[in-house]
């Protein structure tokens, strides 16, 4: 319990600059929205990539299994938004679990194909198969649906704000207890060397499993974060061609570190506001961003940061 809390201490820290931002920036509390449930997305790849080295090109796909898992709950079955939200949770374990252990065996450019592939298959199967459930480009209405959860109704903004921030404070939290636990260290041991790990005892197979778990869970309770702020979901959340999106916001905020996704969102997601209000093709900004980063600054924002910290004040100041 004393771990848990000392890993209390920077989430609250940042949720509480979350906040401040929130009253001194009264006109950007969706993009303040935004990057707390795009953090949590960019938390699940950054267990992949960050943590195991695994690249995955087909996190969309993980983000609209939340997203539809409560969509089509609130949309045809019930009301309660936080029903919905269990239920997106328990379709990101369910897909982790299942296609888990085919995923993880392969290895490089077979596992990043395979996750495109499936990918492209999620689209389809929205798009078409299930096309009398999900109304296919048309999408899924149902703001209207939604009910009010004890002692807060998160139809409205304001308080959806809250509610976000909770959820990201509570996740950042169990991300870093994560990053200092055994499971953490085996994951970055595994990114290594796996041999050694195989040689030591450890079942490398069922560690690799839990973070691909892991990683398709946050992504899908990100997704369902996007529905219930929206009240509407279509195809475009899980379109193939935003994987890179997810890969360059890990690079940029820095892979394998527990605030890196926070940073790596909020350059990315700054970019993306600022530089496009002044030209169309802000992803020139981000691609030049990222070939400094790949380049010049490889361990990303965060990751140097917090070295430079390190360095200058001899000890770990986030734990």
């Amino acid at each position: 319990m004393g771990r848990v809390f000392r890993a209390s201490y920077a989430p609250l820290v940042l949720v509480f600059f979350f906040l401040m931002a929130r009253y001194i920036f009264p006109n950007k509390m969706t993009f303040i929205i935004e990057l707390a449930i795009f953090s949590i997305y960019v938390m699940g790849n950054n267990i992949l990539y960050g943590y195991l080295g695994m690249v995955s090109f087909g996190q969309p796909f993980y983000l609209g299994v939340g997203a539809y898992a409560t969509a089509i709950y609130l949309a045809h079955l019930g009301a309660n938004p936080l029903i919905g939200m269990l239920c997106s949770l328990t379709a990101g374990l369910v897909v982790g679990l299942i296609l888990g252990p085919a995923f993880i065996r392969l290895r490089g450019d077979y596992f990043a194909l395979i996750n495109a592939a499936t990918c492209a298959i999620g689209m389809f199967t929205i798009e078409k198969l299930l096309l009398p459930i999900t109304r296919g480009d048309d999408g899924l209405w149902y703001r209207s649906r939604m009910s009010q959860i004890p002692f807060l109704d998160i139809r409205m903004p304001d308080n959806f704000f809250i509610f976000a921030l909770v959820i990201f404070l509570i996740v950042l939290i169990l991300y870093n207890y994560m990053d200092k636990s055994t499971l953490g260290v085996s994951f970055r041991a595994i990114k290594v060397n796996e041999s050694k790990m195989k040689f030591l005892g450890y079942d490398t197979f069922k560690i690799r499993w839990i973070g691909f778990s892991l990683a398709s869970i946050l992504s899908a309770l990100a997704g369902s974060l996007y529905a219930i702020n929206f009240g509407f979901v279509n195809p475009s959340l899980a379109e193939p061609h935003r994987a890179a999106e997810v890969l360059v916001a890990t690079l940029i905020g820095g892979a394998g570190t527990v605030f890196g996704p926070f940073f790596g969102t909020l350059a990315f997601l700054g970019i993306k506001d600022l530089v496009s209000r002044y030209i169309a093709h802000w992803e020139l900004a981000v691609g030049i961003l990222t070939l400094l980063v790949l380049f010049r600054f490889s361990k990303g924002i965060w990751g140097n940061t917090e070295a430079l910290i390190n360095e200058k004040f001899g000890k770990k100041w986030f734990i």
